[in-house]
């Protein structure tokens, strides 16, 4: 009987084991100082939706394994329904219940049953919410995605963003923390954290981006919509994609593709260098069956101001210089996901 209970005891202890592993990987090792808030059990669940993306992601070698990608998600509505999400939005706004205008508002403009008027007004705003929610110093009370961390001695920016699994890059919470740069950080200092990560939907018929904030079990929220130049005779490829591990740069070197005129690569400061005054250049890898084989193609500043809004590029997705540098801060290599849409 006694070697049968040691028996037992052995199971269980194994069984124990096995799921501390298996919950290290989803969510990774615990913190040791300030913790992000968990999500919000109370929201909807991803099958009561109908989802535009669904992008897998593979993580790099030493970050837990992640779940799929969180995903754009469109909330079904009639016009009706849609321009109430739109007023209660505004309302709220205007009450500064800035959270609640924040849900309203990214509903009514997922919903994607406005008319352009009605849409481009709920854009308007919640660009204009998300400047105050997300990237400014302060925090909304009951902001599930973001909170405070305190420093603690020896810890640095870039180790205490995946320490915390944040998903956005460093030089973002040094932009809304309005530091100077990420070593004026000293042990003790209190810190605004943002939970991401961002994803973009790209629209080739109106040549714009759209940037949302979305973790799992979070509602999605937008903040920003912008203008892109895109590639000519349709040569942007219409599906998913992510960014490539390894793939964000500045001052990036150019490349140019096999349709180009231009033989040789192109450093900043030469003068066919089309990537803009900082170079950053954004590189995406597909992620479905139409945009697994195609390579070589992201998002990058210009040299040709004039081209945004048109169908003029190689193929890849040109922004202005100011709106480029205002992505790059935002979208993380392996989790942000960009949807190229007809």
């Amino acid at each position: 009987m006694k070697a049968k209970h040691r028996r037992i005891a052995a199971i269980l202890v194994l069984l124990a084991a096995a799921a501390a592993g298996y919950l290290w990987l989803v969510h990774g090792p615990t913190g040791t100082a300030v913790s992000p808030p968990a999500a919000d059990s109370s929201s909807p669940s991803p099958s009561s939706r109908q989802s535009i993306l669904a992008a897998e992601t593979q993580p790099p070698a030493d970050r837990p394994t992640p779940t799929p990608a969180p995903v754009y998600q469109v909330e079904a509505a009639q016009p009706d329904e849609a321009a109430g999400c739109l007023q209660r939005g505004l309302e709220l706004m205007n009450a500064g219940k800035l959270l609640e205008a924040r849900g309203e508002l990214s509903k009514a403009i997922f919903s994607g049953a406005l008319d352009e008027a009605q849409a481009e007004q709920a854009r308007a705003a919640a660009a204009k919410v998300a400047d105050a929610t997300i990237f400014s110093p302060q925090i909304v009370e009951g902001d599930p995605y973001v909170f405070q961390y305190t420093f603690q001695s020896g810890e640095i920016l870039n180790k205490v963003e995946r320490k915390l699994n944040l998903h956005v890059p460093p030089q973002l919470i040094v932009k809304i923390n309005r530091l100077p740069n990420d070593r004026s950080i000293r042990a003790g200092a209190t810190v605004k954290m943002v939970q991401g990560p961002f994803h973009a939907i790209v629209s080739k018929s109106h040549f714009t981006i759209d940037l949302y904030l979305a973790r799992q079990g979070l509602d999605p929220v937008f903040v920003r919509r912008l203008k892109v130049g895109l590639g000519a005779d349709g040569s942007t490829p219409v599906g998913a994609w992510k960014v490539g591990q390894g793939k964000k740069m500045i001052n990036a070197t150019w490349f140019p593709p096999p349709s180009s005129e231009i033989r040789r690569p192109q450093h900043p400061g030469d003068p066919n260098y089309p990537l803009g005054k900082a170079g950053h250049w954004i590189g995406l890898v597909g992620t479905d069956p139409n945009t697994a084989p195609c390579t070589g193609y992201g998002l990058h500043g210009t040299d040709d101001p004039a081209s945004i809004g048109r169908a003029e590029s190689l193929g890849c997705i040109r922004l202005a210089d100011p709106d480029i540098e205002f992505v790059y801060s935002l979208l993380y290599e392996e989790w942000s996901t960009v949807q190229v849409t007809p």
